[in-house]
């Protein structure tokens, strides 16, 4: 699994949003105003948004609500990333 935060220098809840990630293992965080590619990439319209990137897609959580509950639910894991991989 392959875990993505983007941000952009003048967001205000992007800050928060890190603070949020904290105890999540492997966060990548990632500038998206110098990313652009990789932002497009993911459909990044709005930040922070954290990409979760799984063997079976990957699924956009966009705001501090959405990340919130990601790390809620991280806390409570409901075991890999869904398949035989081993992620």
């Amino acid at each position: 699994m392959k875990i993505m935060l983007f941000t952009t220098p003048t967001c205000q809840y992007c800050g928060p949003a890190k603070e949020l990630l904290t105890d999540v293992d492997g966060v990548e965080y990632i500038d998206a105003t110098q990313n652009l590619d990789l932002a497009q990439m993911y459909g990044i319209r709005s930040v922070p948004a954290l990409v979760v990137e799984k063997c079976s897609g990957a699924q956009v959580f966009t705001g501090l609500d959405q990340i919130s509950q990601f790390v809620d639910n991280q806390a409570n894991p409901s075991g890999g990333c869904g398949c035989s991989c081993g992620h």
